[in-house]
């Protein structure tokens, strides 16, 4: 595994890692599999089986939608026609609540060859906002379900051995958590989807730095991961949050490249959020968008990875040799 912050044997592989996964947004199509703002003013659409319009707005409402399901405390509506889609903790509320949405159907997962990039983008805004806390409470996770964990009806994800990616963070106004900006690594551990615990969650890099400014009220933030098969089949995380004054500078950001991701597995078809309370995290959750995309490259983008790649090892070889 590699990050921006092993050194110089690392850095070169990761300056080609972050390059490669910026590539395929600006050069490549992007297929777009959910894009959900609910114009209908309905998240209970399209139905099980089918979970998700998986790229055509097959109901004409001007969206691609995919269902979402509440568990545990409180409500999670559209407020009317057009959202905000409102996740609502209840106010000093401890316990936790899970929203889970399947942005493909089943048997249709996204799936990355060499060079695709899948795009995940959370628009939110909150409504009071914690007076402050140190914990890791503010939690969301971009993974593929074994088909039996899915869920059909309002409720939260069973134990499974699901695979893929987390961020652990720390909401509060002033970051108080010493790693309030975290990427997780699902380690095939049977066991919630998103247990507190290590295991399941191996933690691989920080992108935040404690004490400095966190989240507040009325703010629309805007969270993104990207997730690219780089040519040596490792995958390649940019996991970024802004809006308002985040970490000073209104960006939190982790880029890190993982050579040997979930147990080889390249396939991603479900995004939930754990927010542990209204006490340490915020009464009200406000999403304006929900987007999942499918990011192929042009074939001359794969040539230039590829040659990346054979840089890399190249360096790798002489710095070892």
């Amino acid at each position: 595994m590699f990050t921006w912050d092993l050194g110089k044997r690392a850095l070169s592989l990761a300056a080609i890692a972050a390059a490669a996964a910026l590539m395929p947004a600006s050069i490549g199509h992007a297929a777009v599999v959910v894009n959900d703002t609910w114009l209908d003013g309905t998240d209970s659409d399209p139905a099980a089986p089918t979970y998700s319009e998986n790229g055509v707005d097959a109901d004409a409402d001007g969206n691609i939608e995919s269902v979402w399901f509440q568990g545990g405390v409180g409500t999670l509506d559209p407020v009317g026609l057009g959202g905000p889609l409102r996740g609502n903790m209840t106010a000093g509320g401890t316990t936790s609540a899970t929203w889970t949405t399947y942005a493909t159907p089943e048997a249709s997962p996204i799936t990355l060859a060499q060079g695709d990039t899948v795009r995940v983008t959370w628009k939110f805004a909150l409504t009071n906002v914690n007076a402050g806390n140190t914990s890791q409470n503010f939690r969301l996770a971009f993974v593929d379900s074994p088909s039996a964990s899915r869920i059909s009806a309002n409720g939260t994800p069973g134990n499974a051995a699901y695979t893929g990616y987390a961020m652990f963070m720390n909401m509060s106004p002033t970051l108080g958590n010493s790693n309030p900006f975290r990427l997780m690594e699902r380690d095939g551990t049977t066991a919630a989807l998103l247990s507190a615990s290590t295991p399941p969650w191996t933690p691989l890099a920080n992108g935040a730095t404690t004490g400095n400014h966190g989240y507040d009220n009325g703010v629309e933030y805007t969270y993104t991961m990207d997730i690219t098969r780089n040519a040596l089949d490792g995958l390649d995380i940019v996991s970024t949050m802004s809006g308002g004054t985040l970490d000073n500078d209104g960006t939190a950001q982790v880029v890190f490249t993982d050579a040997t991701p979930n147990g080889g597995s390249f396939t991603f078809d479900t995004f939930a959020i754990r927010p542990s309370g209204a006490t340490t995290t915020a009464e009200l959750f406000d999403t304006s968008l929900f987007q999942v995309e499918h990011i192929v490259p042009e074939p001359s983008s794969l040539a230039l990875l590829g040659f990346g790649a054979l840089a890399a090892l190249r360096r790798r070889r002489q710095t070892q040799a």
